[in-house]
């Protein structure tokens, strides 16, 4: 009789771990996998760096020059630029444009500067197609309004 509640009990345990469920499918979801690439000039320097998931950008990004100054920055989302994006001047790292980026197109405000830091133009785009666009000479006076 012990040995017949034992084997009740035991086909019991066996059968409630069974999954007779036809349609129950099981998904294993991958951990993301998050890694920071480095990439470097021929000379030892620095080119770019930017967090990569999936084996695409995915984050903050920054180019360099091959002197090593900062070449441009912005966000990355699915190997496409995303908000605001800055671009340096290799000489001197001075900030020369900067604008944003919707799913990998410009769209909104971009400016660009003279090497002296003065504005040169001020653009709006929509999708990338420009809309407006201001010029200024190095006097500060407006050449171009359209």
């Amino acid at each position: 009789m012990y040995k017949t509640f034992l084997s009740f009990i035991m086909l019991g345990l066996i059968l409630m771990n069974c999954d007779t469920k036809k349609n129950n499918k099981k998904e294993i979801t991958p951990k993301i996998k998050k890694e920071i690439r480095k990439e470097y000039w021929d000379n030892g320097v620095l080119a770019s760096e930017g967090i990569y998931s999936h084996g695409k950008a995915n984050g903050p990004m920054k180019w360099f020059h091959q002197n090593g100054k900062l070449a441009g920055e912005g966000l990355m989302l699915n190997d496409k630029r995303e908000g605001l994006w800055k671009v340096y001047e290799s000489e001197f790292g001075k900030l020369s444009a900067e604008g944003s980026f919707k799913a990998g197109i410009k769209h909104g405000k971009w400016k660009i500067f003279y090497e002296n830091g003065a504005l040169w133009k001020e653009q709006f785009w929509d999708n990338n197609s420009l809309i407006t666009n201001i010029e200024w000479d190095k006097n500060g006076e407006i050449t171009t309004n359209k």
